[in-house]
């Protein structure tokens, strides 16, 4: 059976609890959707780049046992420190292959980032990193994007410094 929200909104916790894995996953996925919110109808230029806030409606997310999941800072170097790539899109995808890599281990995906700040070295690719952005994030998160004179290693060109996503407990 298909759950949709104001299902889950009638149930009480514990017996939303009791609805199997695999519905409150699907009902994750909803209770996401629902919660990022843009302040204006208005179409800008930062269409599909993020939301203006994200309600965490926290009644819903213990019915479906939602967990948070926080990952650590991910640069564009590799888990030893190397850094990878030579263009600036090769070093955005590395630093976006090992934040997803971080994520897949605790069970998330891109689609359920609802924060992320970046720290990038160079602002004059701001449209460089929003296109390789826009093509590996599938729903708009919270976002800033913050131009930094350095990170930890001199040719580092991107640091993701926050990221929170949630998943279901089984």
């Amino acid at each position: 059976m298909a759950y949709s929200l104001t299902d889950l909104d009638a149930l009480s916790i514990e017996a939303a609890q009791q609805i199997p894995y695999e519905v409150r996953d699907q009902l994750l996925d909803l209770i996401l959707a629902d919660g990022r919110k843009q302040a204006t109808e208005l179409t800008s230029y930062r269409t599909g780049l993020y939301s203006d806030y994200f309600e965490a409606d926290l009644t819903r997310l213990l019915k479906v046992k939602a967990i948070r999941v926080q990952a650590r800072g991910t640069t564009d170097s590799d888990f030893s420190g190397v850094p990878q790539g030579t263009t600036e899109i090769e070093k955005y995808e590395a630093a976006f292959r090992h934040l997803m890599t971080i994520l897949d281990t605790a069970g998330v995906s891109l689609a359920r980032v609802v924060t992320l700040i970046v720290f990038l070295t160079d602002m004059d690719h701001w449209e460089t990193f929003n296109s390789v952005y826009r093509g590996l994030m599938p729903n708009p998160p919270l976002r800033a994007v913050i131009g930094t004179t350095g990170l930890a290693q001199k040719p580092l060109a991107i640091e993701f410094v926050e990221v929170i996503a949630y998943k279901v407990s089984h």
